[in-house]
This record gives structure tokens, sequence and C-alpha cells, in this order.
């Protein structure tokens, strides 16, 4: 009998299992072929507001051989500093770049900076007590004329005003060597500079190469070769010059279409140089020191000195009657 039921059971499950899937595969079929639906969509919320990065500390870059900087943010202190930035005509100076070095740490030197307004006029709020540093310049022709360092209280009310040189175009400097004496060759060399104002209110100069100069030489003195030279590569020009007169005279040189003073020493008689010895005499340890005693005897003498290369000339004055 087992072996019949087994058949019968089987069957009956089979026909259960199909009664139940033929609802589903009526569905699948009414929606062949139509593609699936969308999903709903999700809303998104974005923000415009800038991140605030005002906590983030940054590590100042360390330069071998300076202290490190470091940009102060205004704020912290209630002292204040403030002026106007001029010229040395008086003249007001808009766009000056200011910049204010706090030394609270003398190894970490802090920094705050700005520009001059139209009236040329600056502040910084807000600021710290103690030890300040302030300049002022103009990239490229303005340099700083007065570098202020000063002691700001706590809540003091600083008024500092700043000035600003004009650092002309060229700069001519001379040097001579050795110092003139009459019938000694001597040079005179003159250097041509151009000058700007750097990012941080140095000065920096380069030599001019090719720049001629004129060279007007004064009574008194005679030149060898051509008074116009050209500077060479290191901005340099020389002349060889001998003086004839004694005394100071003027020396002037045109570089530029412009015409410049040439420092030069004034010429000197080599026999007029003299040497003057002071001799004393003291006494012995142990000299009676009454009243008495000779006192201190003082000698001098003077001899004539001269360059060992001038002619040994007899400087004895002839007497009168031919003798």
């Amino acid at each position: 009998m087992s072996a019949l039921v087994r058949p019968k059971l089987v069957a009956t499950v089979v026909l259960a299992a199909g009664a139940l899937l033929l609802p589903l595969l009526a569905g699948c079929s009414k929606d062949e072929g139509r593609a699936l639906p969308d999903p709903a969509p999700v809303e998104t919320t974005t923000s415009t507001e800038p991140i605030d990065l005002t906590s983030v500390s940054l590590e100042p870059i360390a330069v071998a051989g300076k202290p490190t900087s470091t940009t102060r943010p205004l704020g912290g202190g209630k002292a204040v500093i403030s002026g106007r930035v001029t010229d040395v005509d008086g003249n007001v100076v808009p766009g000056a770049f200011v910049r204010a070095t706090y030394y609270g740490d003398p190894n970490k030197p802090e920094v705050i900076e700005a520009l001059s307004a139209e009236d040329g006029s600056y502040r910084f709020e807000q600021v710290l007590g103690g030890r300040w540093r302030v300049r002022a310049w103009k990239t490229p022709e303005l340099a700083t004329l007065e570098d202020h360092v000063f002691f700001l209280g706590y809540t003091e009310q600083r008024t500092l005003d700043l000035k600003v040189k004009a650092a002309t175009d060229l700069v001519v400097t001379s040097n001579i060597a050795p110092a003139p004496f009459i019938g000694t060759p001597v040079e005179l060399a003159v250097l041509v500079l151009t000058q700007s104002v750097d990012e941080e209110g140095v000065v920096s100069r380069s030599p001019v190469g090719g720049a001629a100069v004129t060279l007007n030489v004064p009574v008194g003195w005679a030149l060898v070769g051509d008074p116009t030279q050209a500077t060479a590569t290191n901005g340099r020009a020389a002349w060889q010059l001998t003086c004839t007169e004694v005394g100071q005279q003027r020396f002037t040189a045109i570089v530029g279409g412009r015409e410049w003073n040439i420092s030069v020493p004034p010429c000197r008689d080599p026999m007029e140089t003299t040497t003057t010895t002071t001799t004393t005499t003291t006494l012995p340890p142990g000299a009676s020191t009454s009243s008495t005693k000779p006192k201190p005897k003082v000698s001098s003498s003077t001899s004539s000195t001269r360059p060992p290369s001038y002619a040994t000339t007899s400087t004895t004055p002839r007497r009168s009657g031919g003798r």
C-alpha cells in the first residue's frame, strides 16, 4: 500500500505548486517588454558659505641664518599705530607699503602689513604692546628713509609719520689712490650704478657697462689720455692724473646727460708734511720730591718727510751775497 500512496502524494504536491505559480507567471506576462520605473528622486542640500579656516595654524618656513617671521592677524591688543607716509618734500605717498614687525619673541618676529591710502595715511588697530619696528617703501622708486624701532605701551595710541626717499636711477661714486701729492701720479676711478627698490624695500644696485663718462679736470691737474671713457662691464672707468698745485680743486663728471660732483681730496706738497716728536724727562724712583726738583723737560723737533718716490733735493735755502 505504501508504494501506491507515495506517487499520489508526489502528484498532489506538484499540482499544488503549479497552482501557486500560475498567478505569478500571469503577472510577468503582462509586463513583458516594458522598462522598469525610475527610482524616486532624492533631495540634496548644498551650502555656499566658505569654510572657516581661522583656527587652522600653519607653521612658518624657516630660513637658514635668519629668524623666522610669521604674519600676525589684527586683533588681540588694545594699542594703535597710525600715521602718514610722505616723501622728503612733505608730499603724501599713496600706495606705499607699510610693514610693522612685532618682536614679542625676538627669535620669531611677527609681521602686519598695509598700503597707505590716497591721503598717505595708514592705521594698525588692536595691536599688542611691546617692541615694534615700522618702515615704508614703494617699489620700485621710493626707499625707506627712516627705520623706526620703539616700545609701544599696552594701550598707547602711537602716531608715527613715515618718510621715504627717491632711489634715483643712476648712482655715481669715485675713488682715488694713492693720496695726491704734487708730482705723484694717481688713478681716479668712477663707478656708475643703477639702483631700484625691490619687493622687500631693499635698494639693490647693479653696475652699468658701456656708459660714457666725461671727466672735467680743473686747473692744477694734468690728465693723461682722453677725458671721455666708457665704463667696463663692472661699471668702472679710470684716468691717470698728476696734480701740479697745492689745494682743493673741484672735479665733475658728465654721465647720462647730468653733471655729478666727484670727490677728490686736496693735493699736498710732500715737503710740507711734518712729524713732531715729544720727549719727557722724569725723575728716577726714590729721587727727592722737594720743591727744588727739576721740572720735567719737554723738547720738540721737526723733521721733513717725503714719499720714497720723490726725488732727493736740497732743502737748504741759499745765503744772500752768493755764499
